[in-house]
């Protein structure tokens, strides 16, 4: 899993770990809103106290909604990437129920991504051909990668083009003509006849 440049800013890994205690102390408080002040200026040493102060509490956050480690670091991390080059959304009260907001609509947006692949996965399963007429094609089929072979399914079968398979499952356009060139190249390989 790669990790963004906030986590190499703040000098952590992206070893997360729940957390729902917060130092609400007026000092600390104080101190959130000086360094969020110096943060919208791009300071970097602000936007690591930040990041410290609140991150783990947002992965926590974050973990309860998606219920998987990898996703959750994922969406953590890019919620500080987005705060810290959004601004000109925070209204200037609280900077913790911002970066909240924000994670929360990214984990929302996880879910609905994550459920749309579970139903294109569902409707392309192994299942018997009505006619098996070609059952080496078939077998060849079940070998690719249950992404890669819904992706050649929807874009042969169903006619969708690679941006709106790559809207579907959330990746880059590149991503999904990268999986098509695999998913061809893989299926001529093993159903090229002998020779």
């Amino acid at each position: 899993m790669a990790i963004t440049r906030i986590a190499e800013c703040a000098g952590t890994s992206a070893g997360f770990h729940n957390k729902s205690d917060i130092d609400d102390s007026p000092e600390r408080q104080r101190q959130t809103r000086l360094a969020v002040a110096r943060a919208k200026e791009g300071d970097r040493d602000a936007q690591r106290f930040l990041y410290v102060q609140y991150s783990h509490n947002v992965y926590g956050y974050v973990r309860s909604i998606v219920r998987d480690d990898h996703e959750a670091e994922d969406i953590t991390q890019d919620t500080y990437l987005r705060a810290f080059n959004g601004w000109d959304g925070f209204d200037g009260r609280d900077v913790r129920a911002w970066l909240y907001t924000i994670a929360l609509r990214l984990a929302f947006n996880q879910l609905r991504r994550r459920r749309r692949w579970l139903a294109i996965a569902h409707r392309v399963q192994p299942a018997p051909w009505s006619d098996p007429a070609d059952p080496d094609l078939w077998q060849a089929l079940q070998r690719l990668n249950a992404k890669v072979r819904a992706a050649l399914l929807m874009n042969v079968l169903d006619g969708y083009t690679q941006t709106e398979i790559a809207q579907m499952f959330g990746v880059a356009d590149g991503t999904v003509a990268s999986w098509l060139s695999r998913a061809r190249g893989s299926l001529r390989q093993e159903l090229a006849p002998p020779g």
